[in-house]
């Protein structure tokens, strides 16, 4: 396929004990909240008139009961990949914002200002991040022509996803953009073109069941 493009429906996962917490999660997992599982529960039911085919996750435990939420509307099975993980956070796992910052001084504000010149401590970097999910994306994509997909991913690799869909790269997070728990972005995908942004963050669906307001991608990953 070249030029008939793939419907993405990308989305984060429900909030976490650790996005209450402020303690960065990474590859490490945290159970959602009753407000992240209500997130989930309202996500499903507003993709649930979406002609969607497939959905796809990440393998962590919080990105994977979000998406079951999705499938099941959809008598599908969700597609676990690990291409779609968070960011590795390394020695910033786990932690709060002050154990980070008495652990490594100066590196969270790093992160904040200029995150793809930065590989978080026994991590990975922005670059490594989105690469394997643009690798997921060009893999996967061409059995899905004309299809409408779900992604169900995580803040900081979704905001690389999302850097890239709008023609910019990891040199230019963070978005000024938040992009809350259970938010949909809208995306298409051609072989010619990639990745392109039609709809940001949209989180109509959560008006009833509110979301974590304080949280930014900054904060904890």
């Amino acid at each position: 396929m070249s030029g008939t493009p793939v419907r993405i429906l990308l989305a984060r996962h429900g909030e976490t004990l650790f996005n209450m917490q402020g303690r960065w999660q990474g590859q490490a997992d945290s159970p959602l909240t009753e407000r992240g599982l209500a997130q989930a529960r309202e996500l499903g039911l507003a993709l649930k008139a979406e002609p969607i085919t497939a959905v796809y996750s990440s393998d962590l435990g919080r990105a994977m009961h979000t998406a079951i939420e999705v499938a099941t509307l959809h008598g599908l099975n969700v597609r676990a990949d690990v291409r779609l993980r968070e960011i590795e956070t390394g020695g910033f796992t786990h932690k709060n914002m002050a154990e980070i910052d008495a652990a490594y001084p100066g590196q969270r504000e790093a992160w904040r200002e200029t995150p793809s010149r930065m590989r978080l401590p026994g991590g990975e970097t922005l670059l490594e991040t989105q690469s394997r999910a643009l690798e997921f994306f060009g893999e996967v994509m061409p059995g899905h022509a004309d299809h409408t997909i779900v992604v169900i991913s995580h803040g900081g690799i979704g905001q690389a996803i999302l850097v890239n869909a709008m023609g910019g790269s990891v040199d230019d997070l963070w978005l000024k953009e938040r992009v809350d728990n259970c938010q949909i972005s809208r995306l298409e995908w051609t072989q010619a073109s990639g990745l392109k942004l039609i709809e940001l963050s949209d989180v109509r669906h959560l008006e009833e069941v509110g979301s974590l307001r304080n949280w930014r991608t900054t904060d904890a990953a």
